[in-house]
């Protein structure tokens, strides 16, 4: 297992790399969203290319070389852990399953701890801390989706990779479901007015996600789901009026924001973001929402 997970990872990672710098369909898909956008943007008074959007491209760098770098070897490190320790409570005979039944149930399960973790990212002040980062975005932008500390990539990878290895997903396909869903994220990330009709009530749209980053108490701890609504509604966290597109980011004047212009500017605030998850650890510094 360990050695099919590291060549699945490294063969992932060199993938990655390719596509986001060489691969025109990356380009073309954020051609895409950009144009949507345009057409049909939830906040009008929103540059396309604002000063957020310059913040969350530092974010998709840092995020990308922690990924490349740091991911794989943890991810290893987990597997070793796995295999030595917890191996016998693996689920044997999902291996066994028909391709297209193995691709559903990898799916589904990814999709429910996407979702849990998330929700545990929200419960857990310490990773509320990191996740701080994410939610900090007033500008909602397609690369809003990557602005994400390397601490919470850790949390997540680890709350994910144990279930999964316990019910025999296969690495290879899951880690296929999850590059697609990256691209899904990307879009209800973005600063789009949509709430995709009657799929609204099945998937996640830009509307439901933008309420989950809003800014307004009421909706706080709201639409934790991935791709699919089913576990907010099973598990009470879903808002359901489909029609509402607040202002997005924390209450919190601690936060490293600001307008300053320049790339000097955004280098400065990415900085402080990445340390200031660190300084709320610390004695007497309270939680943020």
């Amino acid at each position: 297992m360990l050695e099919s997970l590291l060549q699945h990872l490294e063969s992932y990672a060199v993938a990655a790399g390719r596509i986001i710098l060489f691969n025109p369909w990356f380009y073309l898909g954020v051609a895409v969203i950009l144009v949507l956008e345009r057409i049909i943007p939830a906040r009008r008074d929103q540059r396309l290319l604002s000063a957020g959007f310059a913040e969350d491209l530092l974010w998709f760098g840092v995020d990308g070389a922690f990924r490349v770098a740091l991911v794989p070897a943890y991810a290893a490190l987990l597997a070793t852990v796995y295999e030595r320790y917890l191996s016998a409570l693996t689920v044997e005979a999902v291996a066994a399953w028909p391709a297209a039944a193995a691709g559903v149930f990898s799916f589904v399960m990814i999709d429910f701890l996407g979702w849990f973790h998330h929700w545990v990212r929200h419960k857990v002040t310490a990773f509320w801390y990191f996740h701080t980062v994410h939610h900090s975005q007033r500008e909602m932008n397609l690369f809003t989706d990557l602005r994400v500390h390397v601490v919470e990539r850790l949390v997540a990878l680890t709350l994910t990779f144990i279930p999964l290895a316990m019910l025999g997903v296969d690495f290879p396909t899951g880690l296929y479901i999850a590059f697609a869903i990256t691209w899904y994220t990307r879009l209800y990330h973005a600063n789009i007015r949509t709430n995709y009709g009657f799929l609204k009530h099945v998937m996640v749209t830009p509307q439901s996600h933008r309420i989950h980053h809003s800014i307004e108490p009421r909706h706080q701890d709201k639409n934790f789901g991935v791709v699919l609504t089913v576990w907010d509604r099973l598990f009470g966290t879903l808002h359901s009026n489909y029609d509402e597109y607040p202002n997005t980011g924390v209450a919190d004047d601690r936060f490293p924001a600001g307008r300053s212009k320049g790339l000097l500017g955004a280098l400065r605030r990415v900085w402080g973001q990445f340390w200031f998850p660190f300084g709320l650890l610390l004695p007497r510094r309270r939680p943020v929402r």
